[in-house]
């Protein structure tokens, strides 16, 4: 279900789960970020999965980059994995602003990014590297804007490491990062582009790593199931739309947040309504 309401200068969507926009075809994909993009030989990308989710909803894009990944994986349902990316192993905020004119300019204008970027920023200096990194990630955002006005930024606010190695510094880092990419998430979407905080560190766990701060299988699954998931509060996904209809059939009884609660402030986060048969549906509002 779409609603679209102007007035003044504030444009209102409403995207079901199940998301009503069809994919724009052909759509270039961006993973943008460190060595959480990158993946390697003993720890895993997200990428990999995430590509997987996308040809299950029968999905036209490519994903873009400079970089390419030497790994051979699986071929699935008939494809070859595209390799190109622009995940880049000890990247800073920084390091990702300077090079992001050179990149844009050789592979073009690009549709869709997924940012993971500012875990090296704390892990380098802590809390007090977290001002100058939220204002470089402002910065890519509004680099990205100003190349195609119509981008759909997802940006992840970042999953701990290892319990183990999380210091009191570190931990507060991560924290001060991830409420500041929320934050930047609100103040610059645009009415034609949309930039949604994807929260990664949401019930993270020890067991999602291979090492102190990269994925292993699983983690990478989980990664990319939530950038996923985001993407189809926006965009049909052929797998699931006809779920639509049962769905439509019952009342909502209830609606909370990602952590359970209720909730009255329904714009810029993602919510789950509560059917009367039990099933739920999960909704993300753009204001």
């Amino acid at each position: 279900m779409h609603r679209l309401f102007i007035a003044a200068l504030v444009c209102f969507i409403s995207v079901s789960v199940f998301g009503q926009t069809p994919f724009p075809s052909g759509s270039k994909i961006l993973c943008l970020g460190d060595s959480r993009v990158q993946g390697s030989e003993t720890y895993d990308s997200y990428r990999y999965e995430l590509w997987k989710d996308l040809i299950d909803c029968d999905w036209n894009f490519d994903l873009v980059g400079t970089e390419s990944d030497p790994i051979l994986y699986p071929s699935y349902q008939n494809n070859i994995f595209d390799p190109n990316h622009q995940g880049i192993g000890g990247q800073t905020t920084y390091d990702v602003l300077s090079e992001l004119p050179y990149v844009l300019s050789d592979i073009g204008i690009v549709d869709i990014v997924l940012i993971c970027i500012g875990g090296n920023d704390a892990l380098n200096e802590g809390s007090s590297s977290i001002p100058d990194a939220i204002e470089n990630i402002s910065s890519i955002i509004e680099l990205l804007q100003s190349d195609n006005p119509q981008v759909l930024i997802l940006i992840e606010q970042i999953a701990p490491g290892l319990n183990s190695m999380m210091t009191t510094d570190l931990t507060q880092a991560l924290q001060t990062l991830n409420i500041g990419i929320e934050q930047l998430a609100d103040n610059q979407t645009t009415i034609t582009s949309n930039v949604i905080a994807v929260d990664m560190s949401y019930e993270w766990q020890d067991s999602y790593l291979a090492d102190d701060v990269h994925y292993n299988s699983t983690g990478a699954e989980i990664v990319a199931t939530r950038y996923t998931d985001v993407l189809k509060t926006i965009y049909q996904c052929n797998s699931v739309n006809s779920i639509l209809d049962f769905q439509k059939e019952n009342s909502i009884v209830n609606t909370v947040n990602l952590l359970g609660r209720k909730v009255n402030h329904t714009t810029n986060q993602i919510l789950f309504h509560i059917y009367d048969d039990g099933s739920v549906e999960k909704n993300f509002i753009v204001e």
